[in-house]
């Protein structure tokens, strides 16, 4: 087996840093604030008014919860830390929380 240089090990461990500094600052621009969830999940529900809101934070991301009342109908909207739409749901009538 060959023995890597302190040249080589030292290069590997900068790209290993440069990547990981890369990493954290592509997430932290890329992900969305609270104000920036609500926008997304009342333009999916088309407007309305929110009802319950529950933000849950792993590490550098958050997923929102939201449920908005518009008129007779209710929407269960989930927001990624990216801004994407991971899950929706609607109904008529009065929300019932399970």
């Amino acid at each position: 087996m060959k023995k890597l240089s302190v040249k080589a090990i030292v290069g590997i461990a900068l790209g290993v840093v440069i990547a990981v500094v890369a990493a954290v600052i592509l997430v932290t621009v890329l992900r969305i604030d609270d104000g920036r969830a609500r926008a997304i999940a009342l333009d999916q529900a088309g407007g309305g008014e929110i009802i319950r809101e529950e933000i849950s934070r792993e590490g550098l991301l958050s997923e929102y919860s939201y449920v908005i009342s518009s008129g007779d109908r209710w929407y269960e909207i989930e927001i990624g830390g990216f801004g994407n739409v991971e899950e929706m749901s609607s109904g008529t009538g009065q929300y019932i929380d399970d």
